[in-house]
């Protein structure tokens, strides 16, 4: 398969998998909210957890439902559109690189390694991936310098890029200091951080909506251009 195809293939899954992970929130909310209709016209349940032991009514999970939405529904969704976004882009340049791999030609490998490989194509994609995983440290403005370094496509615009800082120092506050914003954050996230070091970090339903957005907007860009660019390149 041409590497055009590939990567039209990639923005298919990325930007399904995008609107599959808001489904679930989209759904998950309303059948909360329906059990909160329910529970207020006289509905009664009761569920147990044999894991914890925990036990509920109807009384209980109406108080626990806007809770549940708040903090797990909306914060998991979000670390998951971010985490499609990672997957997105690193597999993107994976595949530009395993496809026009004369940027790394002046890269090391260990000699063992390629020993051991049973051909080119598996000594290039050990060192993509050795490039790529030093890559994922760098801030996201790095990894989109890079991109257009190693593409020229042109895009995402600068605002973009400073949203999806953000969007990504949001993440990580909420997976890596228990929701609490710290000075790390502040200087990712610039001026649009979202709250000041030691607050928490919310995520209100219309930050992850324009979040998702942002995201799919970006995919989708980035994606169409790189196929047109594909489509224009020769192998180096």
């Amino acid at each position: 398969m041409a590497l055009a195809d590939d990567l039209r293939a990639l923005a298919d899954r990325s930007l399904a998998a995008l609107n599959e992970g808001h489904n679930y929130f989209t759904f998950s909310k309303r059948v909360w909210q329906l059990l909160q209709k329910d529970t207020k016209k006289g509905r009664k349940v009761s569920f147990h957890n044999p894991a914890t032991g925990a036990k509920v009514d109807e009384e209980k999970l109406y108080v626990l439902a806007p809770h549940y939405v708040a903090e797990y529904l909306r914060t998991s969704t979000f670390q998951h559109f971010v985490s499609l976004f990672e997957d997105f882009f690193f597999d993107l340049l994976r595949l530009w690189l395993a496809a026009y791999p004369g940027s790394l030609a002046k890269k090391q490998i260990e000699f063992g390694t390629v020993l051991q490989a049973p051909d080119k194509a598996t000594v290039t994609f050990a060192v993509v991936d050795r490039e790529l995983n030093e890559l994922k440290y760098e801030r996201v403005a790095g990894w989109f310098a890079y991109l257009e370094q190693l593409t020229k496509l042109g895009c995402p615009t600068a605002a973009e890029v400073n949203r999806l800082a953000e969007i990504k120092a949001s993440r990580d506050i909420l997976a890596h200091n228990k929701g609490i914003a710290n000075a790390i954050y502040v200087a990712k996230a610039g001026k649009l951080a979202r709250c000041k070091e030691g607050e928490p970090l919310e995520i209100p339903e219309q930050y992850l909506r324009e979040s998702w957005e942002t995201i799919r907007k970006v995919v989708r860009d980035v994606s169409a251009a790189a196929v047109k660019k594909a489509k224009g390149a020769k192998l180096a």
